[in-house]
């Protein structure tokens, strides 16, 4: 009696096959620089993975002396996300080797990425550097290799580009300026007329500001109340209406109807506002060293009307009443 006997066997790879779509993403190339790498690849071989053997070394041939990139380290790097075959942990690592285990799976996406996060960079920036990469069927990287190949990254000094933008603060001031502080009509002397009891003097100026400050820019008002010799017109401490009869100096920087003088503020940067104490139709007030107007924040550009109102007693003292403000524009950088 014959027998006739037939044994089917599955397929062994007569040779381990190259990881194809190598790729290694270096997030910063400078030398010593702590970032991250995403290493890519494709695996080939229609086989159970359980680890993945890295290797940081000079030269890229697996069958050479794996010189250590100088600088480099890996002991410190973590997996902070992969894709494609995934499930993945660090089981092994030294400054130049880390070995990436799962339980040994069945591979059913070739196209993976792992992402590792504090490494530091090579120091040495007249070569590059290898990663040898081996899959392995073990979660320890023993055992015969079933996928292999290298990637190579360089460190470089990079080409620094700088440049700033400088800090800015426009201030013009006159009796009346444009809207970009390029002209003004040069007068800075208002002659008022004569005092009376009975009507209110007004005269008006204008500003115009602009800064690139973070932290915005303040006007200051400075000086002393109109006077002739020792004989002063005050000036009220706070907000107050104008009101005839009385010896009274004021300002403020709004539109305003009693009297009919000045404007409100004219510009598109809605953060450039007068101080609150100046900034109330038909109240006027003036204390030297006030902030008279202010932004919280870089603003570009803003005009600012300010209304001077003037009124006396029917017994203020002859003469020639005067004064000189002065406003100053500081830029809060």
């Amino acid at each position: 009696m014959f027998f006739a006997l037939i044994i089917f066997a599955l397929p062994v790879s007569a040779q381990a096959l190259r990881f194809e779509q190598r790729g290694l993403y270096m997030n910063s190339s400078t030398p010593g620089a702590t970032t991250f790498y995403t290493l890519s690849f494709r695996y080939m071989s229609p086989a159970i993975v359980g680890s993945v053997d890295m290797q940081y070394c000079i030269d890229p041939i697996p069958y050479h002396p794996c010189v250590a990139p100088p600088g480099l380290d890996v002991s410190h790097a973590v997996i902070s996300s992969q894709t494609g075959e995934t499930g993945f942990s660090i089981s092994t690592q030294t400054s130049n080797h880390i070995v990436i285990s799962r339980t040994p799976t069945l591979m059913a996406s070739g196209d993976s990425s792992y992402k590792f996060d504090n490494i530091v960079n090579p120091t040495d920036t007249n070569q590059s550097f290898s990663v040898r990469l081996r899959s392995h069927g073990s979660d320890d990287a023993t055992g015969p290799q079933i996928d292999f190949g290298s990637v190579k990254g360089q460190v470089v000094n990079g080409i620094e580009i700088q440049t700033q933008v400088p800090p800015m603060l426009i201030f013009c001031l006159a009796e009346a300026v444009d809207n970009d502080c390029a002209t003004s009509n040069d007068n800075y002397y208002t002659d008022m007329g004569q005092l009376k009891a009975d009507s209110t003097l007004t005269a008006q100026s204008q500003m115009m500001v602009g800064t690139n400050a973070t932290a915005g820019f303040a006007i200051t008002a400075n000086g002393t109340p109109m006077a002739a010799g020792t004989s002063v017109i005050d000036a009220p401490s706070t907000p107050t209406v104008s009101k005839q009869g009385t010896n009274q100096f004021g300002i403020n920087l709004v539109a305003n109807s009693s009297p009919a003088v000045g404007s409100d503020p004219n510009g598109v940067y809605a953060n450039a506002v007068p101080a609150v104490d100046y900034g109330i139709p038909n109240q006027y007030k003036f204390v030297s060293g006030d902030v008279v107007a202010y932004s919280p924040n870089v603003t570009l550009m803003k005009k600012f009307t300010v209304s001077y109102v003037v009124n006396s007693r029917e017994d203020l003292r002859p003469g020639v009443y005067s004064t000189t403000i002065t406003y100053i524009a500081s830029g809060r950088f």
